[in-house]
């Protein structure tokens, strides 16, 4: 099993037909697909070849399309409903669990990638990626510096809550390398946020 990771530049109709064409060219078993308007994940059965990575990049709209090889199981949720029981039970009892789930499931997030993809900054941006397809942010960019990195996003699904899950998962994608106990500022720009991670 391979998951394709497919950015979407822009929307249009038949791009997902377009996509599954070059798929099924290739007697590709095409198992399962979930995604938003800007990342899709495709999990194909059988051998998945340069060739048609670049097919795929090649398809208007289509941005940087790569594989993730190891195995995982998605598990969704009603974003609405999931926010509101969050809100609802968590946020009486104790606001700082959410951040510390959220930094737990980072962690394991990136372990699992970097078994996989043994660069840091692929997997996480393989990781980002994931996330904005399974609807929980929407990556707009990473800019590494020497001393700091910053993640652009918008859409948190916790926005709502002042965004402690987003902001535990991103500290965890972070700290799950090394002993280093990363800190977070969260700047806001306009409709997107910052978080500055040094």
């Amino acid at each position: 099993m391979v998951w394709l990771i497919i950015d979407i530049v822009r929307d249009r109709p038949g791009l997902l037909n377009d996509i599954t064409y070059y798929v099924r060219l290739r007697n590709l078993n095409i198992r399962s697909v979930v995604g938003s308007r800007q990342v899709v994940l495709m999990e194909v059965e059988g051998e998945v070849d340069d060739e048609l990575l670049r097919e795929l990049s090649g398809i208007d709209e289509v941005g940087l399309v790569t594989t993730i090889t190891q195995l995982f199981r998605l598990l969704g949720f009603v974003q609405e409903a999931f926010t509101n029981a969050i809100l609802f039970y968590v946020m009486k009892r104790d606001p700082g669990l959410l951040e510390a789930l959220g930094y737990e499931y980072g962690k394991e997030l990136m372990r699992h990638y970097m078994a996989s993809i043994k660069d840091f900054k692929n997997a996480l941006y393989a990781s980002l990626r994931v996330l904005t397809a399974l609807g929980l942010l929407t990556l707009i960019g990473i800019q590494f510096d020497h001393d700091r990195t910053i993640i652009s996003i918008r859409e948190a699904f916790d926005e709502e809550v002042g965004m402690p899950m987003t902001r535990g998962i991103i500290r965890g994608l972070f700290d799950s390398v090394g002993r280093v106990r990363h800190s977070i500022n969260v700047v806001r720009r306009k409709s997107q946020y910052d978080f500055v991670i040094s």
